[in-house]
């Protein structure tokens, strides 16, 4: 029997929380012992990330696994393979199962040589997972935090801009803010991108300037001390480059050169519309009608792809989704929001009796107590081998008694998380919705756009069909 041990520790775990390569290689090797494996390789990645597999070690072992050199990865914790959920389930389906190698962690009860290890090692990776999506979170409220107090929130640093780390802030560059205004300007008087695209590159001496940077300046709102996100617009605690008529005399030009003004976060479903047949993010259109000799502007949504750049390379051929009414496709999330308030029974199909739930609640609760005495138990025969206080063969029988007693307890709590009813107070919800669908005539704009998004987790627009409404409190 061959193992192949996996160590892999990045520079901030081990400077954050000691979680060192010895002390990994000496639990490891314990752990062989207790099994009687003798015959074991060492695979040690240093200072990587466990966000990507490009790792030398970890490359090496699954060469050497394609050799068949091996018949047993082992390793000390699940993550230590990988974080990301797609790439552990690539290397334990399309790597190890491939080439008929077992996957065994030495403080996780699993192995994949049984049905259950198989099934374990499916629920242990989305927990690898939701740590990467936790810590993604955790950055992203940071992010929204900082909007919300109108401090730069992240991302590229605008042009005319540069970032003062001390202060946490964004400072104006003044030989840069003389080109944006300049910009601004030329636009307004009339002058074409290309024009004000040539002047630009002269005068900087850089090829930075083409039509998109040009449309990009133009459009930045955060030049005239505000900043905006997903739609929403707050006041900027960092210093203006244009006041804020100057950016509405360019969208206004804007406006006269294509038909129609881009909008500035006035959209009721901005941020919740997904395409059905790209999945790309769906963007406002205006087009310029006569009406009675008057202005007036047809609006419709359009998934973002709908137009291909010859200067985008990502993309090979547009969206065919079309273009969908705005009007029409806001009557019907709404007309499904007051339909759902009115009907009761709708909302009774995805709730469950408390009491069901509760009792499940705590026969889960009373296995997982279990489940963690019995792990301890193993730790303590683990640490007492690598102490040298007790021979691994002496132990080796309890040791297996009480992962097969761990195995038992596993798929018993499998079994209960698969049946354990999703509980909704349903009073509760129809609460919620009915609130919502009665009072939407009477709500504000910013309030119809903060209850639609309590109570929807997206609307993918179809082709030939009615838009899709995700519900938050049932899907």
């Amino acid at each position: 029997m061959k193992i192949g041990i996996y160590i892999r520790v990045s520079t901030e775990e081990q400077s954050q929380h000691g979680f060192s390569i010895d002390g990994q290689k000496e639990r490891l090797i314990a752990f062989c012992k207790s099994q009687g494996w003798e015959d074991y390789t060492l695979y040690i990645d240093d200072g990587f990330t466990g966000t990507n597999i490009e790792r030398p070690a970890l490359k090496r072992l699954i060469r050497n696994i394609e050799e068949k050199k091996i018949n047993i990865v082992l390793v000390y914790k699940l993550d230590r393979l990988g974080r990301r959920q797609l790439d552990v389930l690539h290397l334990l389906e399309d790597v190890f199962e491939k080439n008929g190698v077992s996957f065994k962690s030495a403080t996780e009860p699993f192995d994949t040589s049984t049905p259950l290890g198989k099934a374990m090692l499916g629920i242990l990776a989305v927990f690898a997972q939701l740590e990467r999506d936790m810590i993604i979170e955790r950055t992203t409220f940071g992010r929204r935090q900082r909007f919300n107090q109108g401090l730069w929130y992240g991302g590229r640093i605008p042009y005319g801009y540069s970032w003062n780390k001390e202060e946490k802030r964004l400072e104006i560059i003044p030989e840069e803010a003389l080109v944006v205004k300049e910009i601004f300007k030329r636009y307004i008087r009339g002058d074409s991108l290309s024009a004000i695209s040539d002047w630009a590159v002269t005068r900087t001496k850089s090829r930075y300037f083409d039509h998109t940077k040009i449309n990009n300046v133009l459009f930045r709102i955060t030049y005239t001390g505000k900043l905006q996100n997903a739609g929403v617009v707050v006041e900027g605690k960092h210093e203006p480059i244009i006041d804020y008529e100057t950016w509405e005399a360019a969208r206004r030009e804007n406006a006269k050169r294509r038909g129609g003004l881009p909008p500035v976060g006035e959209y009721l479903l901005t941020g919740l519309l997904e395409c059905s047949q790209c999945g790309g993010p769906i963007v406002h259109v205006r087009r310029k009608k006569s009406l009675d000799n008057r202005e007036a502007f047809y609006e419709f949504y359009a998934c973002k792809h709908q137009h291909v750049r010859a200067r985008d390379r990502r993309l090979t051929e547009k969206c065919s989704l079309g273009y969908q009414h705005r009007k029409n496709v806001e009557k019907f999330v709404i007309e499904q929001i007051k339909a759902t308030a009115l009907n009761p029974m709708l909302l009774e199909d995805f709730s469950t009796s408390k009491e069901d739930y509760l009792e499940n609640e705590e026969a889960i609760k009373s296995l997982e107590d279990k489940l963690i005495k019995v792990h301890e138990g193993l730790e303590n025969l683990y640490d007492a081998i690598q102490a040298g206080e007790i021979k691994a063969s002496a132990v080796r029988g309890r040791i297996r008694s009480l992962e097969e007693e761990q195995e038992a307890i596993l798929a018993h709590l499998e079994d209960l998380k698969d049946t354990s009813p999703n509980y909704k107070d349903s009073g509760e919800v129809q609460d919620l919705i009915k609130q919502i669908g009665e009072a939407w005539d009477y709500l504000t704009f910013e309030e119809q756009k903060t209850m639609i998004r309590s109570i929807i987790k997206k609307v993918v627009l179809n082709k030939k069909a009615e838009p899709t409404v995700y519900w938050n409190v049932f899907d």
